[in-house]
């Protein structure tokens, strides 16, 4: 098991939307095989030191539901010690996960201690920052841990013999009483419920529950359950920050260039016989003299402020990305060609007043070039490529305009 000299692990992992398992960061480094092209729950059988059925299939089944999960395992790592390792994840999109693993080694040592001493178990109990709960067989309270005071701040008195899901948002109330009604009812409840609970002064914290039915021994018969719930807001904020930093250009804020990819093969997939997906493709006119004369410094500055014109500029479903240096594309969905000039010509026309860079007027304009596709064979890498030759051909005339994408007669 796990050594006291030894680091205990953490890592933040994702899995794109075809399933694919990747460790993002990894602490420490090179303790964790991690073979290519394995899904989530191939991989925990991979590494699992125990018996992996329950866990690999309530993790496939919370993802098959889109839904949280968080399950603890005995974990193999490559440097020979074997840790006891929380799994947690949450969706961050269509078939999107991002979550992290936990080392609970040390917590599951004292845990082991503390069964051994029925008065080192109480303290464990009366100290822990997790919300622990036991409700009867109608779903009301019977006890709470001190931990809800401290953490919700509510006192025993007043929450002992409510209904569990009276603290809970009106939004959350109807699948935590389902949930919990399986439970008592003989079920088993594998995933996480994520659910937000009123705090006395009224705010809502956002909590990761786990449920399980107490049986009693004599008679086989469910008495209650017990609930265990964890503060997952911080969780859910460090995947919201990581899903933006992955997405989205650190200098403009603007979508980045994995974000323009999954958002156009959304448009691709969902388009009609009645629309075009556009790609409007600009490279900034006299970019590289403002670098050159002023420094990268006011370049960047003129970047930030181009970026937020362009976005004053769109239509409300359009959307505007940043692929680095002075390459921003557009994406729209269009009735007609027509309509991709029209974007073209309004996204030229921001262009032409000059900007303000730390106290010089700079003028820049823009070669803009446009594909077309209704989708069928059509694919965001061909459609960048085809708008990309389309703006060189625009650049080349000189005159700042706009140039749509003709494939030649002969090719396929």
């Amino acid at each position: 098991m796990h050594n006291a000299s030894q680091l205990p692990l953490s890592a933040l992992w994702s899995t794109d939307q075809s399933g694919t398992f990747a460790i993002l960061q990894l602490v420490p480094v090179a303790v964790l095989a991690v073979p290519a092209r394995l899904s989530l729950p191939e991989w925990v059988a991979t590494v699992h030191a125990g018996d992996m059925t329950q866990d690999r299939e309530a993790i496939a089944a919370a993802i098959g539901h889109g839904a949280p999960f968080q399950v603890e395992f005995a974990l193999r790592c490559l440097d020979g010690i074997t840790r006891r390792v929380r799994l947690s994840g949450l969706p961050s999109g269509p078939g999107c996960y991002h979550g992290f693993i936990t080392d609970l080694s040390a917590h599951h040592e004292a845990l082991e201690s503390a069964r051994r001493e029925a008065g080192e178990y109480r303290l464990l109990i009366e100290n822990t920052t997790d919300l622990i709960a036991h409700a009867d067989t109608a779903g009301n309270y019977l006890s709470i841990s001190p931990s809800y005071e401290s953490m919700m701040g509510w006192n025993p008195a007043s929450v002992v013999g409510q209904p569990v899901i009276a603290f809970l948002h009106p939004d959350d109330r109807q699948h935590s009483a389902a949930a919990l009604s399986s439970v008592l009812g003989g079920g088993v409840l594998p995933n996480v419920v994520e659910v937000r609970k009123r705090h006395r002064d009224g705010h809502y914290i956002v909590l990761g529950t786990k449920a399980s039915a107490i049986i009693d021994p004599a008679t086989g018969q469910c008495v209650g359950a017990v609930m265990v719930s964890r503060d997952i807001t911080r969780d859910k904020e460090m995947l919201r920050d990581f899903e933006e930093r992955a997405t989205h250009d650190a200098l403009t804020g603007l979508p980045n260039r994995a974000w323009l990819h999954q958002h156009v093969d959304r448009l691709l997939a969902s388009g009609t016989a009645d629309t075009l997906t556009a790609l409007l493709f600009m490279d900034l006119n006299g970019f590289k003299e403002v670098n050159d004369t002023m420094g990268h410094a006011a370049g960047d500055v003129l970047l930030q402020l181009v970026s937020a014109r362009l976005k004053h500029c769109m239509r409300p479903d359009d959307a505007v990305a940043r692929l680095g240096g002075d390459e921003f594309v557009v994406a729209a969905v269009c009735g007609d060609s027509a309509d991709a000039r029209a974007i073209a010509l309004r996204l030229i026309e921001a262009l032409k007043a000059p900007f303000r860079v730390h106290g010089t007027l700079v003028n820049v304009g823009a070669a803009v070039g446009i594909s077309l596709a209704r989708g069928g064979a059509a694919t965001t890498a061909g459609m960048l490529q085809d708008a990309d030759s389309a703006m060189y051909a625009a650049k080349a005339r000189g005159d700042g305009s706009f140039e749509i994408f003709q494939r030649p007669v002969n090719s396929p």
